[in-house]
C-alpha cells in the first residue's frame, strides 16, 4: 500500500467519537427522511447539526459517509465508496457513490468523487468540499476534479482528520489552462447557438447539450432518458483536458438517474444528441452502455450543429 505524507488532525475523529452508535443510527434515520433526489437542503443540514450537537456541517458530512455508501452500486468489486459534496451556491449536500457496469469495459465506471462532482455540474452548481472515507482520491479522480473551474481550492475531508485542498493532492496538475481553457463552469451555457440539423430537438436534450463542457473536441453532446413514470433525465458531456478521464453524456445521465432514486429498469427510451460528423462519436459507446443497463431500449440519435 502507498504511504501517506499528510498529517491528520486527531481532534476530528475525537469529535466524531463523541457520538455513540445509537446517536449515529438516529442521525441516519432522520437524514434519510430529509434527502430527496440525493440532495439534503442546507436548512435541513443546519437543523441536524443543531439538534444532534454536531460541531459543523463538515462533521455532519463525515458522520454520514457510511450512509452515503447506499448510493454506491459496485457489483464487480463490491468495494463501496460513499461521497458527499457541499455546494458553494446553496449549501446543499450532494450524495453519491461509485457505480460499476458488468458486461462492459471498466472505463465506464463512475467514481464516488466524480459522481457528486457531475451531479453538481448537472444542477448548475459547483462543490467546495467533498467528504469521503479517506481524502485519497485516485489519480483518475484528481484529474477529473481538476477540470472544474476553481478545482485546486476544492477541499477533500475524511473522518481520519485530513482536510486537504486538491492543490495539495495534485500539486502540479495538467489542467485546462494548458490548452487555453478556464475549466468547467457551473451553470454556463457553453453552446448557445446549438440547434438540430433537421427537424426539432427535444427541449430538455437541447438544454443539456448547450451546457455540455466540450471545449477540446468542440462537439457538444447530451443524452435524454425517458422513464416509465413520464419523467425525463438528461446528462451533458464533460470533457477532461487529458481527454481520458472524460464523462460521456450517458454516464452523466446515469448519475442523475441513480441520484433521483430511479433504476435502469425505469428507462423506456433514450435520445442521444451530438455532432454526427464531429471529432467525437458518442453513438457506439452510448449504444454499448445502454444495451448493458437497459437491454431492449432503443437509442434515437439527433444530429446537431453549433
Amino acid at each position: 500500500m502507498s504511504s501517506n505524507p499528510f498529517v491528520a488532525d486527531a481532534a476530528v475523529p475525537a469529535r466524531l467519537a463523541r457520538h455513540s452508535d445509537a446517536d449515529k443510527a438516529r442521525l441516519v434515520t432522520e437524514a434519510t427522511a430529509l434527502i430527496h433526489d440525493g440532495i439534503m437542503a442546507a436548512s435541513d443540514a443546519q437543523a441536524l447539526v443543531a439538534s444532534h450537537g454536531i460541531d459543523s456541517v463538515a462533521d455532519l458530512m463525515l458522520l454520514l459517509i457510511e450512509f452515503a455508501k447506499n448510493f454506491a452500486q459496485p457489483p464487480i468489486s463490491h468495494f463501496l465508496v460513499g461521497a458527499i459534496g457541499l455546494e458553494a451556491e446553496s449549501g446543499d449536500l450532494v450524495f453519491g457513490g461509485n457505480v460499476e457496469f458488468p458486461g462492459t469495459h471498466l472505463g465506464t465506471t463512475l467514481h464516488g468523487e466524480g459522481f457528486v462532482a457531475t451531479r453538481a455540474f448537472n444542477r448548475g452548481t459547483r462543490l467546495t468540499v467533498i467528504a469521503i472515507g479517506e481524502a485519497h482520491p485516485c489519480a483518475h479522480c484528481r484529474q477529473y476534479l481538476s477540470e472544474f473551474a476553481g478545482g485546486p481550492a476544492l477541499l477533500l475531508i475524511d473522518p481520519l482528520g485530513h482536510s486537504l485542498p486538491l492543490s495539495a493532492l495534485y500539486p502540479w496538475p495538467f489542467d485546462p489552462g494548458y490548452l487555453g481553457e478556464a475549466g468547467a463552469m457551473a451553470g454556463a451555457v457553453n453552446w448557445p447557438a446549438l440547434h438540430g440539423t433537421t427537424g426539432s430537438v427535444p427541449p430538455a436534450l437541447l438544454a443539456a447539450g448547450k451546457r455540455s463542457h466540450t471545449p477540446y473536441s468542440r462537439c457538444p453532446g447530451a443524452v435524454m432518458l425517458a422513464l416509465a413514470d413520464g419523467a425525463v433525465i438528461t446528462g451533458s458531456a464533460i470533457e477532461s483536458v487529458a481527454f481520458n478521464p472524460s464523462m460521456s453524456p450517458l454516464q452523466s445521465a446515469i448519475v442523475d438517474l441513480l441520484a433521483r432514486g430511479y433504476r435502469y429498469g425505469d428507462i423506456t427510451g433514450a435520445v442521444l444528441g451530438y455532432v454526427v460528423d464531429g471529432a467525437v462519436d458518442y453513438r457506439a459507446s452510448t449504444t454499448e452502455l445502454l444495451a448493458t443497463i437497459a437491454p431492449g431500449v432503443t437509442l434515437t440519435v439527433v444530429d446537431w450543429t453549433h
